[in-house]
């Protein structure tokens, strides 16, 4: 049976139905041949562009990778109540008042900009960027001044904060996948966090390239102290491009803010 454009369309509305993970252009491409091995696979290929440029409820989700947007949305809200749940899990220290791991967001926002390793931060959190990779706690950019003699172009600079001493291999998850979209990339876990835990963060953020710091469970002194410096790394434009325009959807000021 030769499918006409119409037909491919269909056909590949509910193949993307059934792939709520997403599927790559070249095996939508492949099962529609499939389906129907008469139809040219020219035919397919510019069928298949017209839909996804015409089609707002398809979205590229990563090179070559397409989704609909109900399951991204469904995935975005699962991270989000993910992180919320995890952002307000309530800490104890030295029997002071309970604290979350929000309350250190300003704090290390202001200690990326107090340190050079930022022209400007902020607190971000949240789902801003949605989909399962997650948000950053805080994200800044490095930008040249007006008086500086050699321009350089701006650095992304990401952090995952953890209140929860045993919480190291998922904020090392997170930041390794902020590197995706980030010039550098900090894991900021409490002083308390155990030794051996510890030792392991050390080894596995200097082979990686991603910065260590540590800090007290204190609100008002958490008292910031690196680690394990971050290696500058070269991002990848589409995924920074990508979160851009995510941002720019969600929370245009901060864009503005930022850039």
């Amino acid at each position: 049976m030769k499918l006409n454009r119409k037909q491919i369309h269909a056909r590949a509305l509910e193949i993307l139905e059934e792939e709520e993970g997403g599927i790559r252009w070249g095996e939508l491409l492949k099962r529609i041949h499939a389906d129907a091995p008469e139809t040219p696979q020219n035919s397919i290929h510019g069928a298949i562009q017209v839909l996804f440029q015409a089609n707002d409820q398809i979205i590229k989700v990563a090179r070559g990778t397409y989704q609909l947007e109900k399951y991204v949305s469904a995935q975005s809200s699962d991270a989000q109540a993910e992180d919320a749940a995890t952002a307000s899990l309530l800490v104890k220290a030295n029997g002071q008042t309970q604290i979350t791991e929000q309350d250190f967001y300003d704090s290390f926002a202001e200690w990326l900009e107090e340190n050079d390793e930022a022209t400007v931060a902020t607190a971000l959190g949240g789902s801003s960027f949605g989909g399962k990779w997650g948000t950053p706690d805080v994200i800044g950019v490095l930008k040249p001044r007006a008086q500086d003699i050699f321009k350089f172009e701006p650095q992304i600079v990401t952090a995952e904060i953890k209140a929860v001493p045993g919480q190291p291999v998922v904020a090392f998850g997170q930041a390794v996948a902020y590197r995706l979209f980030s010039h550098k990339s900090y894991i900021v876990v409490p002083n308390s966090t155990s030794s051996d835990d510890m030792n392991r963060l050390k080894s596995l953020c200097s082979i990686h390239g991603v910065g260590l710091v540590t800090f007290t469970l204190n609100v008002d002194q958490p008292d910031y102290v690196v680690v394990v410096l971050p290696a500058v790394a070269s991002p990848d434009m589409f995924y920074v491009n990508t979160m851009l325009d995510r941002l720019k959807s969600s929370e245009p000021a901060l864009l503005n803010k930022l850039f």
